[in-house]
């Protein structure tokens, strides 16, 4: 038996879910780290705060813009926020996994990041990453 989810695909829907139970998809970039897969992200977006309320999520296999495929299963996972030595880990298995395309986002986000400082837009925010873990 195959594993529903491993490094060979190149993104996942993550879904959360609001207070509401109102699901919310979201295209992501991810890397199996051990028994778990590792998502960046912002810290204060709102699947961060979904998260925060509601650990519960699920995945499915899609393409760049969240387009899943009619075969592709719906995965329940359990998601938790991490931050400093784990959120590094998560954002160096990523860029491993993606390489070039992640080194020119890297360089994108650190001028944006620049710009925003310069115009005093700093939020200095510490760095966020998402693990989750498939469930039975």
């Amino acid at each position: 038996m195959t594993a529903p989810l491993s490094n060979k695909e190149k993104y996942v829907s993550l879904v959360t879910f609001r207070r509401d139970g109102t699901a919310v998809p979201s295209p992501v970039w991810f890397a199996a780290m051990g028994d778990e897969f590792g998502v960046i992200t912002e810290t204060n977006v709102g699947k961060v705060k979904r998260i925060r309320n509601n650990p519960q999520v699920t995945v499915q296999v899609c393409d760049m813009s969240g387009n899943v495929s009619v075969d592709s299963p719906v995965l329940s996972a359990t998601a938790r926020l991490v931050t400093g030595d784990d959120a590094v880990r998560v954002r160096k298995a990523v860029g491993k996994k993606y390489g070039p395309v992640y080194v020119a986002f890297s360089v994108y986000w650190t001028f944006s990041t620049l710009f925003d400082k310069l115009r005093g837009r700093d939020k200095h925010d510490p760095e966020t990453a998402i693990l989750f873990r498939l469930t039975a």
